[in-house]
């Protein structure tokens, strides 16, 4: 109640002193809010105006390192983790593991990089600069880069906490070397080796280079000295005074009196040359993009000769007027007589390595590259058409002269042959300039002489089986005639009538060798000239094997000789000749019974692996080593000079069963018998074993 008493009791002027007292706290504390507000709006301001700056800056920096084919990435030694810097200047969003890091570069230089950062985490190193390849990749060349890493942030221990790598992709830059190497040697190359006289000097118009022609053309003694010498370009081409920087490409003539200058003493002492001469030249100014002076190429040439030729042409004139007509006709009848020979002229030119061939005088030349006059000759040769142009530019031929078959065909559908002749064309030096001759289409001839070559050698093949067959003839049938003619004469001596049976027995035995011998001398004639075909048949071989056998050993049979025949097959059908193969077999086992007095004979035979194998072995006296290599040499005899039948019988096996592409094999030692094996191939059609064959 007091309380409420003293308050009814404050009047308005004891209000007015304390709102008085009161009133500079409230503006003063208003004044310091809105300065806080205004400057909160400012800072917000200033710092979105800086952002957008860092911002822009961070993206043309970005696109300047693009241009230049630079990347900047950072590695956080916290997460080992590594993050690039993308199109706009930013950090990407996402970041690499090692692993996924070390794909843009080659695994080996990876690893160098990752030692290198590790240097700067460990305070090492501060910075650090390495060369890298990017990976390898199909069709495109490998990138290179150079690497600068260093610390970008550090924490409040001065420990590496951001690491930053800088890439710098160098390729270009190599490209770059690689091309201004190759466009000095081309240049070096181009200079020294070209025919015209070529010099260069520097911006300030100084000689600095000639080349091996200038030094031949005005006969240079020293050309370091002349190059020593720093003459300038107008001492060089008497052109007075040249404007350096306004100087523009020209051409023009000058007539140098040697004589003149030396009198004077103006001429360069380091000049050999003597005497009036005519020389053209061509000035070129070589400037950068911004018009600054480079260098100046000069070309020359020395154009005596042909002022004096022009001069000499003047004066002669009239008389080459007067012989118009004579070459006239002098073209009419050469063009003439290459098209009835079927001729064209040719011209090769070492310098240029080009063939010039002129079919008519009254037409231009048809000119030939080395690549495309080789791609008209046939494949086969090609190597004969190398060789010959590689010597044509060497110059060390005096005349050409070969034969080559083109890829050119005549209507008959023949290949076209061509027949170059030529010689070598010299200069006033001795050096030679060209090759000049002539082309003969000798298609005809080839043929010709193609169709006389297969015709000699039809002849020399029947001259050969004739003297084959008299050879065989005569070698081994005079013994058994001698002996026939010898008992036929006894019969008109005087003689008993009981020796006539002896008589007429001798003759029929030596009658039936004689026609034993001729037949087979026939029979291997005819192997010789392979008159014999392979006729191959379905037969069941397995059925005619036994019969072949006994029809070989029938004839000398020895009681004390045991027989055996080895057939495991009830049916074996192939498809081979067996008429050839029969004989065979009779001609094997013949030989083997004859040279068998007692023990055994053996024939067996298999098919294997596509192939009819035969075997036929005896226990007879076998064959001495010495003789074992000659069995199958014709009228073959052993040691004892004894002989089996006509002495063919193994010559016309081994022949017969070439003929049906087989081997034949002997083997034999002497004192326990001889193994001759045969295979023949042949086709299986069916085959059924004996029961008792397992």
């Amino acid at each position: 109640m007091q309380t409420l008493t003293l308050l009814t009791t404050i009047d308005g002027t004891a209000l007015f002193s304390i709102w008085s007292f009161m009133w500079p706290g409230i503006i003063v504390f208003t004044v310091i809010v809105s300065a806080l507000i205004y400057y909160d709006r400012l800072y917000r301001r200033m710092q979105m105006k800086e952002s957008k700056l860092i911002q822009a800056n961070n993206s043309r920096l970005a696109n300047i390192l693009q241009g230049e084919g630079t990347q900047v990435w950072i590695y956080d030694v916290a997460t080992r983790r590594y993050t690039r810097l993308n199109a706009q200047g930013q950090l990407e969003n996402n970041d690499y593991t090692p692993i996924d890091f070390s794909r843009f570069f080659n695994r080996d230089d990876f690893e160098e990089l990752r030692t290198e950062i590790f240097s700067l985490r460990d305070g090492k190193k501060t910075t650090s600069t390495l060369k890298m390849h990017g990976p390898k990749t199909n069709g495109s060349e490998q990138q290179r880069y150079e690497v600068i890493v260093t610390v970008l942030e550090r924490n409040a221990k001065n420990q590496p906490t951001i690491i930053m790598g800088v890439q710098h992709n160098i390729t270009n830059q190599k490209q770059q070397r690689e091309r201004e190497r190759e466009l000095l040697l081309r240049y070096k190359n181009v200079f020294n080796s070209s025919i015209i006289d070529m010099v260069f000097y520097d911006e300030n118009g100084i000689l600095t280079d000639i080349n091996d022609k200038f030094i031949q053309t005005f006969h240079i003694k020293d050309k370091q000295r002349m190059l020593d010498a720093n003459q300038h370009i107008t001492e060089m081409t008497s052109l007075g005074n040249i404007d350096l920087d306004t100087l523009d490409p020209m051409t023009c003539t000058s007539i140098i009196d040697m004589n003149r200058l030396e009198k004077e003493g103006s001429k360069n002492p380091n000049i050999g040359l003597q005497g009036l001469i005519y020389y053209e030249m061509m000035i070129y100014p070589v400037r950068d993009e911004y018009g600054e002076l480079l260098g100046i190429f000069m070309e020359g040439r020395d154009i005596t000769d042909m002022v004096n030729t022009y001069k000499a042409q003047q004066q002669s004139m009239k008389e080459l007027q007067q012989t118009t007509n004579e070459v006239r006709a002098y073209i009419d009848n050469t063009n003439q007589a290459m098209k009835m020979a079927d001729c064209r002229i040719i011209n090769y030119l070492p310098d240029t390595h080009t063939l010039q061939i002129t079919s008519d005088l009254d037409k231009p030349q048809f000119e030939l590259s080395q690549i495309r006059a080789i791609d008209t000759i046939d494949s086969e040769y090609h190597f004969t058409a190398r060789r010959f142009i590689h010597q044509m530019d060497r110059r060390r031929v005096k005349s050409i002269s070969t034969r080559l078959k083109t890829v050119f065909s005549e209507p008959d559908g023949e290949k076209i042959w061509l027949a170059f002749n030529g010689v070598a064309m010299h200069d006033e030096n001795g050096k030679v300039t060209h090759y000049f001759g002539m082309s003969r289409n000798d298609t005809r001839l080839v043929k010709t002489e193609r169709e006389i070559k297969a015709e000699t050698l039809k002849a020399q093949e029947a001259e050969a089986l004739k003297e084959t067959f008299l050879l065989n003839m005569s070698y081994e049938i005079r013994t058994p005639l001698a002996t026939v003619i010898g008992f036929a004469e006894l019969f008109d001596k005087e003689h008993d009538i009981e020796d006539e049976p002896i008589f007429v027995e001798e003759i029929k035995k030596s009658s039936n060798s004689l026609l034993e011998l001729v037949n087979d001398i026939l029979y291997i004639s005819r192997i010789d000239a392979k008159m014999i075909q392979v006729k191959r048949q379905t037969t069941d071989f397995a059925l005619t094997f036994d019969a072949h056998c006994h029809m070989g050993w029938s004839a000398n049979l020895n009681t004390d000789i045991k027989t055996i025949v080895e057939n495991p097959y009830e049916h074996l059908q192939i498809v081979v000749d067996e008429e050839m193969v029969g004989k065979i077999i009779e001609y094997l086992t013949h030989y083997a019974i004859f040279y068998t007095e007692e023990g055994m004979v053996r024939a067996k035979y298999e098919y294997r692996m596509g192939a009819l194998n035969i075997t036929i072995e005896n226990t007879g006296k076998g064959i001495s080593a010495d003789t074992l290599p000659h069995v199958f040499d014709r009228f073959y005899r052993d040691n004892s000079h004894k002989q089996c039948g006509s002495g063919l019988l193994l010559p016309i096996v081994k022949g017969l069963v070439e003929l049906m592409d087989g081997n034949i094999e002997l083997s034999s030692e002497e004192g326990k018998g001889t193994t001759i094996w045969i295979s023949i191939p042949c086709e299986l059609v069916s085959s059924e074993l004996k029961k008792d064959i397992i």
